[in-house]
């Protein structure tokens, strides 16, 4: 309820004395605005409301409502895995500069050290198929490389590694040799889920002879010698490059 009066007096010279009253009375409510703050509340972290390029999802910590969030915790990367892989390989011929091309197949395994460091070791076998000969070269490697992975969490990781190992190449059946080589390369790996990888990767290396059979008894003819390894006593190395194409299956 609202009450008001008011009272006016006036005495012109002219007029006698008058005297008035004025007011008015209401009966309602009164109302008063007053502005309040808006709230939008949460009640837990939603990874999806976040745009993300991570292909291994990260885990929200549990929070009671009204507590300080926690930062979420990524899952693990798998660590061991193993795989198959083919490719090519093109290594240089003795004599007259050219190379000839290869195949190049084998398996592999992989460990994860750190996120980003992974210890690799394979078995491969290189075959030369030359003027209509099949394998007329076979190399039988085993080596092993340490890979650096750029951006281990995403699905789409490029990588750099070196790597050494041992192999034995033989000629025509009749002579064979053991090599050591070392080589460096570049790669990008494609996780299409977590425990299933693909890897694309190129490789330039040197291989250099370590003992070998005495090259007159490499008598198959003019092809045979071109593609033989040098001896262990001539100093000359085999430079060689090679593509992989690797399927991996982590556990």
């Amino acid at each position: 309820m609202h009450v008001g009066a008011s009272f006016h007096f006036a005495r012109p010279a002219w007029q006698p004395q008058r005297w008035s009253v004025g007011g008015s009375i209401y009966v309602g409510p009164r109302y008063s605005y007053y502005p309040r703050p808006y709230y939008v509340y949460y009640p837990t972290y939603v990874p999806s409301y976040y745009e993300s390029y991570s292909y291994y999802p990260v885990q929200p910590a549990y929070t009671a409502p009204g507590v300080t969030y926690v930062a979420p915790v990524r899952q693990p990367l798998p660590r061991l895995g193993v795989g198959l892989f083919a490719g090519g390989s093109d290594v240089g011929t003795q004599g007259d500069g050219s190379s000839i091309q290869s195949s190049d197949i084998g398996l592999l395994g992989r460990f994860r050290l750190t996120p980003g460091l992974v210890l690799e070791g394979e078995m491969g076998k290189m075959s030369y198929d030359v003027d209509g000969t099949s394998n007329l070269r076979v190399d039988r490697r085993l080596g092993a490389s340490l890979l650096y992975e750029i951006g281990a969490y995403n699905s789409w990781a490029p990588y750099i590694l070196v790597g050494t190992g041992v192999q034995q190449a033989d000629v025509a059946g009749s002579y064979s040799t053991t090599q050591d080589y070392g080589e460096i390369g570049i790669g990008l790996r494609w996780a299409l889920s977590r425990q299933f990888h693909l890897a694309f990767d190129l490789r330039t290396g040197s291989r250099a002879t370590v003992s070998s059979d005495t090259m007159a008894t490499a008598s198959t003819g003019t092809v045979a010698r071109t593609i033989t390894p040098p001896p262990a006593d001539s100093n000359d190395t085999e430079q060689y490059s090679r593509a992989r194409l690797s399927a991996i299956l982590y556990f």
